[in-house]
């Protein structure tokens, strides 16, 4: 999970519009342009899980963190996009498919999600904070198979990635520099977008950081 950064300024003048008009509910809100605000937000990864979205009705969804109800429905300090979740895969659904109107304690909006989302070097997802890992477990769903495969694939990938860069030196040890360039690539979006999964990279490097200290 990696930390959002809210603006209310980035909510589309037709939504607030109609957002402000009485009588309108979410359903009744523009869905394209709130979409595209979203992602572009999130630099186009899902809000939980972290795989790649685009601005697709179809397979992206707009999320409520809090659980839905007629005094947060419209917010847009409480919208989030994310994938379509395996809908319709039995034993394979997640976030919010899965998570359908459940609470949780832990929020992409909270800039502590970093610190209480880990990962483990098989790619799998887990918290120090024991009711947190049971939603991110249980109601999030994001220990899915394939979802871990993924995060164990781009790990390999990191790994390639440092031991490409110190074998381009004289000794052949990885140098802090060549690291923390790594980490600042991995922490930026490209095209306004970040890398699928990217916060795992992150954690990785930052890991890989306090190691050579």
């Amino acid at each position: 999970m990696k930390f959002i950064k809210k603006d209310p300024s980035n909510e589309p003048r037709e939504v607030q519009e109609k957002r402000l008009t009485p009588g309108s509910t979410f359903d009744s809100l523009p869905k394209e342009p709130l979409r595209l605000a979203l992602l572009k937000e999130q630099g186009y990864i899902c809000a939980y899980c972290m795989k790649r979205i685009d601005n697709d009705r179809k397979k992206t969804r707009i999320e409520h963190w809090a659980p839905r109800t007629p005094e947060n429905e419209k917010k847009y300090s409480n919208l989030l996009c994310t994938c379509d979740g395996n809908e319709g895969d039995k034993g394979n659904e997640h976030c919010d498919v899965l998570k359908k109107d459940r609470a949780i304690r832990v929020s992409p909006l909270d800039r502590e999600c970093e610190k209480l989302v880990r990962f483990d070097p098989g790619g799998k997802v887990y918290s120090v904070d024991d009711q947190i890992g049971g939603e991110l477990n249980e109601i999030l769903g994001l220990n899915r198979y394939r979802i871990v495969e993924d995060r164990r694939n781009l790990l390999d990938h990191v790994k390639s990635q440092l031991h490409y860069l110190a074998g381009r030196n004289r000794n052949k040890k990885l140098k802090k520099s060549q690291v923390n360039q790594l980490l600042k690539e991995w922490g930026a979006m490209k095209n306004g977008k970040y890398e699928p999964y990217c916060q795992v990279a992150i954690q990785y490097l930052q890991n890989k950081l306090r190691r050579m200290a």
